[in-house]
């Protein structure tokens, strides 16, 4: 049995304001133990805030964080998947957008969760279904 998105995502992670500060951004990231968080609302995404994105576009620029909105330095284009994709189909639809991060859509179409690179990689139980994960990452065979 494939493994699905919703075995492994994060379900209903933190939802950070685009009229917050990177400091309160970074400190639920710090809260929550991850590295990115969705922002504005399940009803209306307006994009995500990572890790990176505050250290590549604040931090190393020298912005002040204390007062920096999340809406300076978030990435506003959004990548989904869905909760009954296979975690291949997930890594297929990273590779395609260049991404390591996805925000999960229900049987709806509404936002429901996250999916990372790093999730499906730490979270599944089968060396097999990691190594299909890598390969439709990297477009060929893992070792």
């Amino acid at each position: 049995m494939q493994t699905k998105v919703k075995d492994l995502m994060t379900c209903d992670p933190i939802i950070v304001s685009s009229n917050c500060t990177l400091k309160d951004a970074a400190q639920e990231m710090g809260t929550a133990d991850c590295g990115v968080l969705p922002v504005g609302s399940w009803d209306k995404l307006e994009g995500i805030i990572t890790d990176r994105d505050i250290v590549i576009r604040a931090v190393a620029k020298g912005k002040d964080i204390n007062t920096m909105k999340v809406k300076d330095c978030m990435t506003s284009d959004i990548f989904y998947c869905n909760m009954e994709d296979t975690i291949e189909q997930a890594a297929k639809k990273m590779k395609e957008n260049n991404v390591s991060r996805l925000v999960v859509k229900d049987n709806k179409g509404k936002a429901c969760g996250i999916i990372t690179f790093g999730c499906l990689l730490r979270k599944s139980e089968s060396k097999e279904e990691i190594g299909k994960v890598v390969e439709c990452a990297v477009g060929k065979k893992a070792a």
